[in-house]
């Protein structure tokens, strides 16, 4: 089979593979479509230490066309969204229901080969049969989804909050719509691409402000001087992640969501968190969400198909690898059945 292997940090091979046998408990993908994450990249530039070689790619859905002999709720035709989070269910954190802290994990696409192949070995657990209606793209955006999700509970969004989301992309989006469905009055993102500014908009956001803009006094303007109830740092840039802290109000809630470097750090007053009861959250994977994502997706009261602008064969990886080569694009699909070196791009579905 054809897949993609990094081999080291800015080194992508694409060659053959062998195809993938299940184990008594696994079922074999054809991967239909498989989504370019800001991980996948900076894995491949080393900003995110990884051990190679590895076939990457997270977020993921395909077609069932073999089952492990232990398999029960899955059959070979069946359309399916993958979970990549592969946990051990024996470790402290797993046993006290902590599943996404586990300490044995072993993520597809991650530690596992991935997605970015034509076929992928996937745990029967970790495998969400999609309904008929829903596009192979909208299953490999569940995963984006369901972090989201999980974003938004821990955030603890109540009716009536006004929320800010610094960075407008496909997670920032996400997030966008999740705070609609859960009653937010006023939605204010974050986000220097004009065109990410206007999705943002269409799918639920009532402001889009530029970063060179005045963001602080823009934010003071609507909400009476007094800050957010809830900031979503959704960039995964530290400035940002500062920034995000000076726009939250008093008794407010400061949600550290983008995948800042590991390497990098901030100032912060610890008397001015304890003196204005600031509340300061990060957000981890996606436990227990992923079946959330599939009903909120295929009820229709998240729309993911939206946030697929870009979609091309595996062959052209290494291109997609370089942001700058999509820079208004918001989410780009790896389609490894697609022949030659072409693109598509997706539909207005908003």
């Amino acid at each position: 089979m054809k897949r993609a292997l990094i081999t080291g940090v800015n080194q992508l091979e694409m060659g053959e593979g062998k195809h993938p046998v299940p184990l008594e408990n696994e079922v074999v993908v054809q991967v239909e479509a498989c989504g370019i994450c800001a991980t996948d990249r900076h894995i491949f530039a080393g900003v995110y230490p990884m051990d190679f070689p590895i076939t990457l790619g997270h977020e993921y859905a395909g077609t069932v066309v073999e089952i492990g002999s232990a398999v029960k709720t899955i059959k070979v035709g069946d359309r399916v969204a993958v979970d990549p989070n592969v946990v051990c269910g024996v470790c402290d954190f797993c046993r006290r229901g902590n599943v996404h802290l586990c300490a044995g994990l072993t993520p597809l696409g991650i530690t596992r080969s991935g997605g970015y192949a034509e076929f992928s070995a996937v745990p029967e657990q970790n495998a969400y049969v999609m309904p008929d209606s829903m596009s192979f793209e909208a299953g490999g955006m569940l995963e984006p989804l369901s972090c989201a999700i999980r974003g938004a509970q821990l955030a603890e969004v109540k009716l009536g909050d006004t929320t800010i989301v610094m960075g407008g992309g496909p997670m920032g989006v996400c997030l966008v719509q999740l705070l609609r469905i859960s009653g937010s009055s006023k939605i204010i993102v974050v986000e220097p691409n004009p065109v990410r500014q206007k999705l943002a908009l269409q799918l639920g956001a009532d402001i889009a402000i530029a970063p060179s803009e005045d963001i602080q006094e823009i934010i003071w303007s609507h909400t009476k001087g007094l800050g957010a109830d809830i900031v979503f740092e959704a960039s995964g840039n530290s400035g940002v992640a500062l920034t995000a802290l000076s726009l939250v109000k008093r008794g407010g809630t400061v949600m550290w969501f983008g995948c800042c470097s590991k390497f990098d750090s901030i100032p912060i007053s610890p008397f001015w968190v304890n003196d204005a009861e600031i509340t300061i959250k990060g957000s981890f994977n996606n436990p227990f969400t992923h079946s959330i994502a599939l009903d909120l997706v295929s009820t229709g009261r998240v729309n993911v198909d939206a946030l697929v602008t870009d979609r091309i064969p595996l062959d052209r990886l290494l291109d997609a690898m370089d942001h700058g080569n999509f820079k208004d694009a918001m989410k780009v699909m790896i389609m490894p059945r697609m022949q030659g070196n072409t693109q598509t791009k997706g539909a207005d579905n908003v």
